[in-house]
Formats: structure tokens, sequence, C-alpha cells
């Protein structure tokens, strides 16, 4: 893991070196707290390393988004999923320099992140291109409730994102943008455009279309005519509230017949988009809708905003699914928030917990991509998820003889045994995968003292 922080610089060579040590150890066992991943004198140091003015996040991070745009340029092309996450720290007392959340009473901040992916349709991680944060300061004026001065501006971090991720990869490779609902502004998809950028964003609002009377976007991509259909696999989710009332109800996994059809329309310059904006933006609009829903669940209903081709059917259909690779993120955030624990690390200000974020990030794209090898992947060779050594102690213990080159699906579930899983129970989660690589790499240890006695 620490070559991913080979070319850190963070001003000081003994610096350096302690990022590479830390990052090794932490990658080793992602789901531990510092003080049981880290012997007393590197638990020190560590907090030495956090809390030191001159580590900066910035510089921690640098070396591990060029080592991404280095593996995005050896592709023909990649998608950029671009999202936000909130961070909250449990615990009575105050944090140095936390925020609020949607919770006035929580305390935390949000990350937004760019993950870069394979856009050859296995989606694999390639490590991140951007992350800012976001902290939310309360400010009361008078007797009025926590205003919202200090969000100002917030939202243009759906743009820093994208260009920060546009430069890293400094035009080696073609890269499609892809977002959520609340990426639907009028400023980025103008900034966007302006910029050639290529991006499938999903539509949240019911825009009016220029050079229509009162046409309305969602309108006319209904009206369209359906081209294509194609069955997707939809994956379970819990009912869920969002922000202003919304709520997404929950659905049960299960194959959904969805129908596609599109349309190219122009939108004009909203009141709150910057006076430099154009005063129209062209693209197209891709409805996705599941006819024929199950009785008791909600369709699915998608409107996308997109700068990609739609031409014939297999283009409208590879715009469609860029944005379905959108889900890869939330998988990295369960990767980062239960895999690496960050939301339990028990530092004491914003400074200490956003170096431990600088680190656990990359940790948590290697989980990442450990794991998506033995799902999407499964004829992979272990050896891309796993050292020889460890390859080597799990043959020895695993509950089921491995093959003497095992691939990498029957590698992590020889892991997820170690933690305590059953194949009866489907797919392993983090915590499980987790328990067992915490295992085995304990028995490594004690393997290789074995190794040192015995020479």
């Amino acid at each position: 893991m620490s070559s991913e922080f080979a070319e850190a610089d963070l001003g000081d060579t003994r610096l350096t070196r302690r990022l590479g040590a830390l990052a090794d150890r932490l990658s080793d066992r992602p789901g531990e707290s510092f003080p049981k991943a880290l012997d007393d004198a590197e638990l020190e140091a560590a907090y030495r390393f956090f809390g030191n003015d001159q580590v900066t996040p910035e510089a921690i991070l640098a070396p591990h988004f060029r080592q991404t745009a280095r593996r995005a340029a050896a592709l023909p092309r990649i998608v950029v999923v671009h999202d936000t996450t909130a961070f909250e720290f449990g615990g009575q007392s105050k944090r140095a320099g936390l925020g609020h959340l949607l919770k006035p009473s929580a305390q935390g901040f949000f990350g937004h992140f760019a993950l870069a992916l394979d856009a050859d349709g296995t989606r694999r991680p390639l490590g991140l291109l951007a992350l800012e944060t976001v902290f939310r300061l309360k400010t009361r004026i008078g007797h009025k409730h926590w205003t919202k001065d200090k969000r100002l501006g917030e939202s243009e971090r759906w743009a820093r994102g994208v260009e920060a991720a546009e430069a890293h990869l400094a035009g080696r490779v073609a890269a499609i943008h892809v977002a959520d609902r609340e990426g639907d502004q009028y400023a980025l998809l103008s900034a966007l455009v302006e910029a050639k950028r290529a991006f499938v964003i999903r539509s949240f609002q019911d825009r009016r279309l220029a050079g229509e009377d009162e046409a309305r976007l969602r309108a006319v991509a209904s009206a369209a005519k359906f081209t294509v259909r194609r069955e997707v696999p939809l994956s379970p989710r819990a009912d869920i509230k969002g922000p202003k009332g919304q709520r997404h109800p929950a659905r049960r996994h299960r194959t959904a017949k969805l129908s596609f059809a599109a349309v190219s329309v122009a939108l004009p310059r909203t009141a709150d988009a910057p006076k430099s904006a154009p005063l129209t933006v062209p693209l197209s609009v891709i409805h996705v809708l599941e006819r024929e829903p199950p009785p008791g669940q909600p369709p699915v209903e998608w409107f996308l905003l997109t700068s990609l081709p739609i031409h014939d059917d297999a283009a409208i259909l590879y715009a469609v699914d860029c944005y379905r690779a959108r889900w890869t993120i939330e998988e990295y955030f369960k990767a980062l928030k239960t895999g690496c624990q960050f939301e339990r690390r028990q530092l004491e200000s914003a400074h200490s917990l956003l170096n431990a974020l600088a680190i656990l990030a990359p940790v948590a794209w290697r989980l990442l991509l450990l794991r998506h090898l033995a799902r999407a992947e499964p004829s992979a060779p272990a050896a891309a998820a796993l050292t020889e050594k460890q390859l080597e102690v799990l043959r020895a213990v695993a509950k089921k003889p491995l093959r003497p080159r095992p691939n990498a699906r029957e590698a992590m579930l020889a892991v997820a045994a170690l933690g305590g899983h059953l194949k009866s129970n489907g797919d392993p989660g983090w915590l499980v995968v987790g328990r067992g690589m915490h295992d085995l790499l304990l028995l490594e240890i004690g393997w290789r003292a074995r190794e040192q006695v015995e020479k």
C-alpha cells in the first residue's frame, strides 16, 4: 500500500517515511482501531503524525491521485463517479473544528469524492482523482435559527471535482463524468458543455425547455418513442428518507425489464445561474422506465441528462450503463466507513481526522478492488488480490481445500470463511471480510515467525 504514497512530499523525509509505514500497517488491518492496529510506539508516532501542522491531506493524497491517473491512462476511456457522503463522529465531547450535519446535534463533515472506474463495462475501480471536504459551521444571527451562510458555494464542489479530476488526468484519457440528482445544476451542466466534457447526470428538476412554450423536460422525454428494452438486476434497498420530505421506498432484489428512449433538447439559463453562463445548454435526455413493475413495488424511472451520443440503441444503452456505474461509489463509501471504520477513529481534531481520511481513502479503494475482483472478475488470479505468502497461509488453514492456483473469488470466500462467513448466506459483507482478513494477517505474522525460527 505504501506504493500509493511513494511520491508524497511532506517537506520532511522522516514524515514521508512515517506516511508509508502507516499506510502499510493500516492497510493490513483496516477495520481495527488505531490502538489495536499499532503497537505503543507506532501509536504514539501515528498521533503525532496526524496532528502535525506540517502534514496536510492534500500532500498525503497527491501521489495516490497521480497513481490513479497513470492507471487510467493505460485505458481508452474511464468513468469518473462524483458523490458526497457524510462522516459523523459520536461521543459527548465536541471535537475541535468539526461542523454540524443534517441534524444540528451531530458533529462531523462531508466528503465529496471522484472515483475512477474502467469504462469497459467491468467497472474495475482505479482509485480516486479528487477529494474535497465540506464543513458546515454554525452561525447564529440574533434570535434566528442557524443560518446556511457557511454553506454558500458548497454546490460548486461538483464543478471543482470535475476540474480537479481532469487536471490529474491531463488529457491522457477520455473521461465520462457521472453524478446523481444533486449534480443537476445549470451552472455545472453549462460548464461541462462549454468545456466539452462527457457526462451523464440524473435529472432532479423538471425543467422548462428553451424555445418551447410551457414545454417541460419530463413530458417531452416521456413522449419520446421507446426504441430498446433490456433486463437489469436491481439490488435491494431500505426505505430512505431524503431532504425536503423526499422518500425513496424500500425495494426487494429483482430483475427489472426497462425500456429506453432518448431525445435532444435545450435548457434555458436559470435565475440562480451565473450571468456569465450561456443562455441555453444543448444536451440529450434519456428516459428509462420500468413499465410493468411487480405488484406493490414502485417502478424504476430515470431521466438522464447527457452529452454522450444517442444516435442508436447501442449508444443509448452505453450511456445508461455509465450512469449505472454510479453505484460503485456507494460500495466505496461502505469500504471506507465499515471496512476501514473511519467514523470510529478516536482523533480529537478536524486536522487529525482529515489526515487520517487521506491515508484511509486509498486503503478503502484497495479493499474495494479486492472485493470487485472476487465478484465481478471471479476468474482473475488470486495473486491480484493477495500476496503469495498470504495464499500460502490460506492454503494451509482454509476450511475447504484451495486449488494450487485459486482464482480471486475462491480466495476471498476462503478469507471470509475465516471471519465466520457461511457460503449459504450469500456474498460476504464488509464486516465479515474485514474479520477474515484480520485473522489471515495474524496467521501470516505467526507463519513468518515460525519460518525465522526454523532457519
